[in-house]
């Protein structure tokens, strides 16, 4: 049993200080939910802090825990079918009150967000892999069963070819604060530029200069996020010709100058090891279920809850960072 004291009721509790609605969507039809959106994406960060990756594992937890179910806002036991129809929701929720969250601990001088990174990372998916050619060509070999029809192949920089999906993240880097998570989506295998391109205006407004791999060397994200007050910072990816832009050559020469290359190691010390961190800590490496709307659910609630376990220790006074104790206590 746990206590009212527990660190689990009390990072629910801190969902509803932190929360903030979402419009609801234009022409939606039906009658109003009886379960709402707060409550079941708390139910769904239960899910994920006590790993109960399975619908059954999850309603047998909270129906014998009638206090982790109040704190949810459960007046009553939502069955699993529910469970499955309302998970579709939780992926776009956790974007939102990623965002609000991360602005907050901004804002409120936890996290210093003037410098940011962003990028990245593939999830694998549980399961047998569906190569390439079979997939581009729609066939599954004979034999091949419980295969994620969902997923994508993603090269990754560290790992190869990996098959599964894309956490896009945006986090604060600056090396006196701890990081912060101030934007987030999960995709197959889009293109990391266009992604970003179509978010950067969704950054806080207190981010000056982003920090990206050759990868974001993109005109056009580059031209939207100066617009947004924001230096991007990010090599060439083309090594400099006689047609090479002012622009261009200008952003490469500070790269290679002492100031320009002590501003974009932090890149390299904050947002790549992040990745690695949040696969450990949530236990994501692979993933514990298949499918797009499930590999988003997850990788977003531990990216959520990673803020809101800052927010937690910045509140009882703890270790910014110490996130893994908190987990520990769950």
């Amino acid at each position: 049993m746990i206590t009212a004291d527990h660190p689990l009721l009390q990072l629910l509790a801190l969902i509803d200080l932190v929360w903030i609605d979402v419009e609801p969507g234009q022409g939606k039809r039906g009658g109003p939910k009886f379960y709402s959106e707060k409550t079941m994406f708390k139910v769904y960060v239960v899910s994920l802090l006590k790993q109960l990756w399975a619908h059954r594992s999850l309603w047998r937890y909270l129906s014998s825990m009638p206090m982790a179910a109040a704190a949810c806002g459960l007046v009553r036991m939502p069955d699993r079918r529910t469970l499955d129809r309302r998970l579709a929701e939780i992926a776009p929720q956790a974007e939102v009150q990623i965002r609000a969250l991360g602005l907050t601990l901004a804002l409120e001088e936890v996290t210093d967000a003037v410098v940011a990174a962003s990028d990245g990372s593939a999830f694998a998916t549980p399961g047998p892999v569906w190569h390439k050619k079979d997939k581009a060509a729609g066939v599954i070999p004979e034999g091949l069963h419980g295969v994620d029809k969902e997923a994508d192949w993603i090269q990754s920089t560290y790992h190869g070819w990996v098959y599964g999906y894309k956490a896009h993240v945006s986090i604060s880097v600056a090396p006196t604060t701890v990081r912060v998570v101030l934007d987030a989506t999960v995709t197959g295998s889009a293109c990391e530029s266009h992604v970003l391109q179509a978010r950067v205006k969704d950054l806080p407004p207190l981010v000056r200069t982003l920090l990206l791999d050759a990868g974001y060397d993109d005109g056009d994200l580059i031209a939207d996020a100066a617009q947004c007050g924001i230096d991007v910072l990010a090599p060439l990816s083309k090594p400099i010709g006689k047609s090479t832009a002012a622009d261009r050559r200008a952003r490469a020469a500070y790269l290679a100058a002492p100031q320009g290359k002590a501003r974009y190691r932090q890149r390299g010390t904050s947002i790549e090891p992040f990745f690695a961190t949040i696969k450990d800590f949530f236990h994501l490496d692979p993933l514990p279920r298949q499918g797009k709307t499930n590999a988003s659910v997850l990788i977003l609630l531990a990216l959520y809850a990673w803020n809101l376990i800052v927010l937690f220790n910045f509140i009882h006074d703890r270790p910014l960072g110490a996130v893994k104790p908190v987990l520990d206590m769950l």
